[in-house]
């Protein structure tokens, strides 16, 4: 029986109605979930709605995808419907202990006391809190229609919801130094709720795992989607990435790969018999460049007529 290479539908792509659509792709890296990000960003962009892409990886793949430096501040990719932005650990740290030292600063006006909370903030501890910080503002913004982050979710994720019900804990053991402190705790907790609701509504987040048809980036995958199903929030769709084309089946070398790759979709699909798995035919070059990843986003989307 010939294998069908599904594809992506377009409806787990776009916003419903007048809500916002975050779109998350994890897995295992080398699994091309870059590419498969880039690609769902040029084709959401493509189709009139306005998208902001961000990505953590420190590489600077994305930049290199699309032939342009990607910041810390969102920019317009070219006269298209697409921002880029980059979540640079270095340059939210800096903000985030401004923000905190001025903050303390207008609250205490002690010196002393601000100084020792400066040192204090020069952690990596902090780092992390200020990439949290900001991976909650891109899932919290809505000026954009979508945003397709290229990052692996789950750790922020799971970590969201830890702080959120650590927060919540702390809060009731807590003795405010003043009334504002304590409505600054309050809107914070709010924010992480909100958050926490958004990440778990599917009309507003996607969250899709990228694989090869492989024994460990699929038990990697298993694993995760499992950490998130724990928290009530569901994996939409798999993408199956660098699957063979079926011609592959007439060689001696090629034809055994393809079988044996076919072999692991099977599996998915019996282990995953309500999940969306989409197919990401392996490319003939690497995909770079929005001309390639529209040819790319033509044979992994199930695409409409698109709007330039």
């Amino acid at each position: 029986m010939p294998f069908l290479y599904e594809k992506l539908p377009r409806d787990v792509l776009i916003p419903k109605q007048t809500k916002h659509r975050r779109l998350f792709f994890a897995g295992k890296g080398g699994v091309g979930k870059t590419t498969v990000a880039c690609t769902t960003a040029i084709y959401t962009a493509d189709q009139g709605f306005k998208t902001l892409l961000v990505t953590t990886d420190p590489a600077a793949h994305t930049g290199n995808l699309f032939g342009v430096p990607v910041t810390s501040t969102p920019a317009q990719y070219g006269n298209s419907n697409l921002w880029l932005v980059r979540i640079d650990p270095k340059v939210a740290f800096e903000a985030y202990k401004q923000q905190v030292i001025q903050s303390m600063g207008g609250q205490f006006g002690d010196d002393e006391t601000v100084l020792r909370v400066s040192e204090e903030l020069n952690s990596p501890c902090t780092e992390e809190v200020a990439v949290f910080q900001e991976f909650l503002d891109y899932v919290l913004q809505e000026e954009y229609d979508v945003t397709v982050f290229d990052t692996a979710p789950t750790g922020h994720t799971i970590r969201l919801l830890q702080l959120s019900w650590d927060y919540e804990a702390d809060l009731m053991h807590k003795d405010a130094f003043t009334a504002e402190t304590a409505a600054l705790d309050e809107v914070q907790l709010a924010r992480m709720h909100t958050a926490i609701s958004t990440l778990q509504n599917p009309e507003e987040t996607g969250m899709f795992f990228v694989t090869l048809p492989e024994t460990t980036p699929i038990a990697e995958m298993d694993r995760a989607m499992m950490d998130l199903l724990r928290t009530n929030i569901p994996t939409q769709a798999i993408v199956v990435n660098q699957v063979l084309p079926q011609e592959a089946l007439s060689s001696r070398l090629f034809g055994k790969r393809l079988a044996l790759q076919l072999a692991h979709i099977d599996t998915l699909k019996r282990q995953h018999p309500a999940q969306i798995i989409a197919i990401a035919p392996l490319q003939d070059d690497e995909v770079i460049g929005t001309t390639l990843m529209r040819e790319f986003a033509v044979q992994m989307i199930e695409t409409d007529k698109v709007v330039q």
